[in-house]
């Protein structure tokens, strides 16, 4: 038997067909390769072309332009042909060509400059403002400079017009500020008016009517055997006159007090301030009321002086109003609501009042009722509201009419 033999290689052989190999595959990766730049390519240059910013490409050697995108020619005015071939400062860009060198000599040193407010005149002469941006960077072992130009004209537009309107603003504040100073000076004097004035009325206008009470009251003792009915009525008219003017002018005295005194705050002891003030009212009314506190009323923080008129003004009002002939029933209580508030209610069996009258009882000298019906001055529940108000506190009511009223305040537990 015979054995079959392969003839012997040639020599070389097995070293061509690696060779063949190899550059195969070179061929092959090649190709993607080609084929990803082209990509990276077109999508390069369509950003450049649909870009909102105005780009420019520069030969760092000349400094001429060598590509524009659309949005710079449209910027400029100039056609893409026009600018090529130019210099910056040729197309408006820098003032003149010895700034063109200074910009292109730091670029050339930092590979970036950047000019946040640079002006731009178009071909027609228009003047835009613009934001500068110039990087040097290298492509396939070559430099190429590329410049991004934004156009600010309208940002810095609106900058100027609100830079423009807060100079406005504060023309206006200043003005308003040196009205304030002179307004302020002219209400302190017109306060030290006022407070000479209450001077005035409390000693210089309040002595002549109690010396007019006095004497009105001297006649009636000696002389009032020796005087007709209609003699004596003259008599009692002045007198009950002279009081009711006494009586406003000590209510205006103590709302002016109110509304300029200091005002030191404290820690109150109501339950014993609103006992003192039921226990020494004066028994002149016609019908005795009955006041009656239920439970311990709490301490609560206020000034002691405007919390007793406030207190004072509500119980009178209570016996004040209500029907002839009957008996005027009052009572105190107190509530306590969310920290760290309370109410005091003053609940009586008065006329009560109706809800078109809601809004008016607290204005000052304004009445309900004609005098000849139930006599006051106009201010008490005034002052009640002003006291409350600037020890923070505040004070309402609920009323209908011929159910009687309950009135309140808010006020800080002490």
């Amino acid at each position: 038997m015979k054995l079959s033999r392969s003839p012997p290689a040639k020599p070389g052989a097995a070293r061509k067909v690696a060779l063949h190999d190899a550059s195969s595959d070179k061929r092959r990766d090649a190709l993607p390769s080609k084929a990803a730049l082209r990509a990276s390519e077109i999508r390069y240059r369509r950003l450049f072309e649909a870009a909102r910013d105005g780009i420019l490409i520069l030969d760092p050697r000349t400094r001429k332009i060598t590509d524009a995108n659309p949005f710079m020619t449209e910027l400029l005015g100039y056609r893409h042909e026009e600018l090529l071939g130019r210099e910056l400062w040729e197309i408006g860009l820098l003032q003149d060509e010895k700034a063109s060198q200074a910009a292109f000599q730091e670029l050339q040193r930092q590979h970036f400059i950047r000019y946040e407010d640079l002006p731009l005149q178009t071909k027609a002469g228009q003047r835009h403002e613009v934001e500068f941006v110039s990087n040097l960077y290298d492509e396939d072992g070559r430099e190429v400079i590329q410049c991004n130009i934004r156009d600010i004209t309208e940002r810095k537009q609106a900058e100027r017009e609100l830079r423009a309107a807060k100079e406005i603003i504060s023309q206006h504040a200043s003005q308003l500020e040196r009205l304030v100073n002179e307004r302020t000076g002219q209400l302190r004097e017109k306060i030290r008016e006022l407070e000479g004035f209450s001077y005035s009325v409390s000693h210089d206008m309040r002595a002549p009517l109690r010396a007019m009470q006095s004497f009105a009251q001297y006649l009636l003792d000696e002389y009032g055997n020796k005087l007709d009915e209609q003699g004596v009525n003259y008599l009692q008219q002045i007198m009950r006159s002279a009081v009711r003017l006494d009586r406003l002018i000590q209510d205006v005295l103590s709302y002016t007090k109110i509304l300029h005194s200091p005002l030191p705050m404290e820690r109150v002891d109501l339950d014993r301030l609103v006992r003192d003030i039921v226990e020494t009212r004066p028994n002149g009314e016609p019908i005795k009321p009955r006041i009656r506190i239920k439970g311990k009323l709490p301490k609560v923080v206020g000034n002691e002086a405007l919390l007793t008129q406030c207190v004072s003004n509500l119980l009178s009002n209570g016996v004040k109003f209500v029907s002839p002939g009957t008996t005027p029933h009052l009572e105190i209580s107190a509530e306590v609501m969310e920290e760290p508030m309370i109410r005091v209610w003053f609940k009586d069996n008065g006329i009560g009042i109706t809800p078109e009258n809601h809004e008016r009882i607290f204005r000052l000298f304004e009445r309900i009722h004609p005098a000849t019906e139930y006599e006051g001055t106009g201010i008490g529940l005034t002052i009640v509201r002003k006291a409350a108000e600037r020890m923070g506190a505040q004070v309402g009511f609920e009323s209908e009419l011929g159910k009687g009223s309950k009135f309140w305040i808010r006020i800080r537990k002490g």
